[in-house]
């Protein structure tokens, strides 16, 4: 988020509420990284949207096996991800929409959010903040997709031997 805003909650409310269709941007990416202090231990850009087990399932069962492609990391494991254009936009991203909102990966149901190890809940720059109120409650499949990619991202480092 830039300088001027914050993620404010009080009384179970967030100052966040999703623009939807009306949002300016019609994707929430590609990303370039929060800091310049921020970098992936696997060089990985942060244009990369990252693909669970589920939402390869779901992209499946949809036809959309072409927007998926199958990646190595330098720890020799294999991981999904959405297939990008080479200005890092997504292959999803048709006539400047989302081409699969109703079934968009958990990293793009999670957006703006992430967990942070030192702060917390954090929140990448959305038009979203300071347009409403929004209750706690309301946001649970935005928090759930959020942990989703933490627990995703701890078992993928998981280096113990496979029983």
């Amino acid at each position: 988020m830039n300088n001027t805003q914050q993620i404010i909650i009080k009384d179970n409310k967030i100052n966040f509420k999703c623009l939807e269709n009306r949002c300016l941007k019609s994707c929430c990416g590609p990303f370039c990284g929060l800091s310049n202090e921020l970098a992936s231990l696997d060089d990985r850009p942060f244009s990369e949207i990252i693909l669970t087990d589920k939402d390869v399932d779901i992209l499946f069962k949809h036809g959309h096996a072409r927007l998926i492609e199958e990646a190595v990391a330098p720890n020799g494991k294999h991981y999904f991800r959405m297939k990008l254009m080479p200005d890092g936009t997504c292959t999803a991203l048709k006539s400047g929409k989302c081409s699969i909102h109703a079934i968009n990966p958990t990293l793009c149901k999670a957006f703006p959010f992430y967990i942070d190890m030192f702060a917390g809940l954090c929140a990448i720059t959305c038009p979203g903040f300071d347009e409403d109120w929004t209750t706690m409650d309301a946001l649970k499949t935005y928090f759930d997709a959020t942990k989703e990619m933490y627990d995703y991202w701890m078992n993928f480092y998981d280096m113990k031997p496979k029983e």
